[in-house]
């Protein structure tokens, strides 16, 4: 987009909020858009050019819309001694600048950390400008703290649904039904979003089926088409909720299980053992989604069993026949790497940086290389943006424009004479709502007596956001029941102060239990688990522990952290050198895995499935990973990858009547 239609944006912008009474169209016309119309006379909508101009006003003004101001138009006299009422136009600056704010040093980190767990793909940057604008308007900067590291994993499909929530646009998508195996087209009054066991829902009417339905947001195929907004009326309060909690009213079934003895461990915690046999033990596990319960179960191999009800067998037996048959498969063709086309920042974009950059810059002074990194632009563009807040300010009726003090001394920039967007504008609903999710997904981390303070501190920041709006997507996070969540703060604090703390830990790969003495570095959630960075004394190295899979935690004597290690290192899932490099096929229905596992080197196949590379650290865990996907997460190499999952999965399907291909 051209600096031509940023800088004129910016000049209407400024216009209508610095006007108490408004602007007529005419002035607009002539001040903003430089149209030649002499004083007292009225533009004449017939003349192409005037036409032309018109269009342009229509269209700026949607633009500035969309980014949250609401404009008025009030009927209102030209000049004092006029005698005839004209259109005026204005931006009320109480509704669209961020009223000032306050928050309390925890508050503050606590904001700093729900950025940090938004960090991602599809709502960081909505996160970080959120968090901009909130610490302009007064909040206390807080650097998070280094040993947390919260993380939300959000949908690819998040955005547009959100987006066409809040503005009420049906929506229209491919979605494959498990139960049905088909695809098939949907048209949907979107009413918010929600999670429930790790997965992310879409709520709404659908609109061809009349009635409430909720749809996995992993099994939308394709892009979304989203309407024209204002197609239908807000749901109630609390609805998305209410859906959702549908979702938990499925009928509880009993299933009879065999386990193999002092095998699947992490099962055993959940089921009530009836008997025992010749190596084996027989017990009862309670569902209420079959299709869950499958692919939990079939993720077991041969350690388990499913002896009735006989819909669930088949269903785990489905699905290893399912990861069996797609063993090895080459797949579709790569589709041709695209050259991608350089990305323009739109108009609206950089009116969007420009507003953020001001109220850092009045409260300045700052260096051109500290507004780069702030903002993550180049100090080209920094001077660029500076050069079009220069030509920018108000104009008065006599045609003289007051424009922004903008000076550089040496890299050092201040600015002044900028009244109008001296003030940080209010949160877009995506910028709050990311905001808000980073706040919940912290809730697990929060001591009980604060997590009523932290939900408060997630309605203000929704209060923050653009009045004259539809308000905000319902969003329904539920905070699942987290197994060991009690011991978050302790681990967290062992983390800041160096303490040493000795586990029981069950590693579910090699169904063992081990006693293990460790110095946490650091804690950190991916998605919907809770993971303890650390350093093992045991095995002499880092090591990433499952916090719901600590059995016991209590205090230990201190040890000393070997010289070598550095406390401060990325707290991230880490490779070893024993590691393999696998390559597996996601289906389009399965392509979800590719964030949730942190796979790399990506590559888009001729039929919409998608080529990873998986980091294995051990080859017993890949087959589990293979079986609950049925086939729709296929192991194409290497062949040592392919023999060793070939014979886990005959294994475990031998427990079931009817054929098993074999290959």
């Amino acid at each position: 987009m051209s600096e031509a239609k940023t800088s004129r944006l910016l000049n209407l912008l400024i216009a209508l909020l610095h006007t108490e009474l408004g602007l007529s169209r005419d002035r607009i016309l002539r001040d903003v858009y430089e149209h030649p119309i002499a004083f007292g006379q009225t533009a004449d909508e017939n003349d192409p050019e005037t036409a032309a101009v018109l269009r342009k006003f229509e269209r700026d003004k949607a633009d500035l819309r969309a980014m949250g101001a609401v404009i008025l138009e009030e009927l209102g006299f030209e000049r004092w001694d006029s005698d005839q009422e004209v259109p005026k136009y204005r931006i009320d600056p109480k509704g669209f600048r961020l009223p000032p704010q306050e928050f309390t040093p925890e508050e503050a980190t606590w904001l700093a950390l729900a950025a940090l767990a938004c960090d991602d793909a599809v709502a960081g940057a909505d996160a970080q400008r959120a968090l901009r604008r909130l610490e302009a308007a007064g909040a206390l900067p807080e650097t998070p703290p280094s040993q947390v590291q919260p993380r939300v994993r959000l949908d690819p499909h998040w955005t547009a649904f959100s987006d066409a929530a809040t503005r009420g646009a049906e929506v229209t998508f491919d979605y494959h039904a498990t139960s049905t195996g088909e695809t098939r087209r949907r048209h949907v009054q979107p009413w918010g979003l929600g999670q429930r066991y790790g997965q992310w829902y879409l709520a709404g009417h659908d609109v061809d089926r009349g009635a409430l339905r909720v749809f996995r947001l992993s099994r939308v195929r394709g892009g979304v088409e989203i309407g024209a907004p204002d197609a239908f009326d807000p749901p109630g309060e609390g609805a998305v909720h209410e859906a959702l909690n549908g979702l938990d009213e499925l009928p509880e079934q009993i299933a009879t299980l065999r386990i193999a003895e002092g095998r699947a461990l992490d099962l055993r915690r959940e089921w009530k053992p009836s008997g025992a046999g010749d190596g084996f033990d027989e017990g009862t596990f309670a569902f209420r989604n079959l299709g869950v319960a499958a692919e939990r179960l079939a993720g077991f191999g041969d350690a388990v069993a499913v002896l009735d009800p006989p819909e669930l067998a088949d269903a785990v037996a489905g699905l290893l026949r399912g990861a069996l048959a797609a063993l090895g498969t080459p797949g579709a063709a790569e589709e041709q790497t695209k050259q991608e086309a350089r990305r323009v920042t739109s108009g609206s974009e950089r009116l969007e940086r420009l507003m953020d950059l001001v109220p850092f810059l009045v409260a300045g002074p700052v260096t051109v290389d500290a507004i780069a990194e702030r903002f993550g632009i180049t100090p080209r563009r920094v001077r660029q943006e500076l050069e079009l807040l220069a030509e920018a300010g108000p104009i008065d009726s006599a045609g003289f424009q007051s424009y922004i003090d903008v000076r550089e001394d040496d890299g050092v920039v201040t600015l002044a004479n900028a009244e109008e967007l001296s003030r940080p504008k209010r949160l877009s609903p995506g910028e709050a709502v990311a905001l808000q999710l980073g706040l919940k997904a912290l809730l697990p981390l929060a001591p009980r007596e604060s997590a009523p303070a932290l939900l408060r501190l997630a309605d203000r920041v929704g209060a923050s956001t653009v009045e004259g709006r539809r308000g905000l997507p319902q969003v329904d996070v539920r905070s699942e029941p987290q197994r060991n969540a009690e011991l978050l703060p302790m681990l967290a604090a062992a983390a800041a102060s160096g303490s040493t703390v000795r586990l029981q830990y069950l590693n579910t790969t090699k169904d063992e239990v081990t006693e293990r003495l460790i110095t946490p570095l650091g804690i950190f959630s991916d998605a919907d688990r809770w993971y303890v960075n650390s350093f093992c004394h045991r095995a002499r190295g880092r090591r990433i522990f499952r916090v719901d899979r600590i059995l016991t935690a209590e205090e230990g004597d201190p040890v000393p952290l070997p010289p070598e290690i550095d406390r401060g290192a990325d707290t991230s899932f880490m490779g070893g050198p024993g590691d393999l490099d696998v390559m597996v096929r996601l289906a389009p229905e399965a392509r979800w895995a590719e964030t949730s596992f942190d796979s790399q080197d990506g590559r888009d196949l001729a039929d919409g499935s998608r080529r990873v590379r998986l980091r294995v650290a051990d080859l017993n865990w890949l087959p589990s990973f293979l079986a609950p996907f049925g086939g729709a997460a296929a192991l194409e190499g290497p062949p040592q990858a392919v023999e060793a999952c070939r014979g886990w999965l005959v294994r475990a399907l031998s427990a079931y009547s009817g054929p098993s291909s074999t290959r």
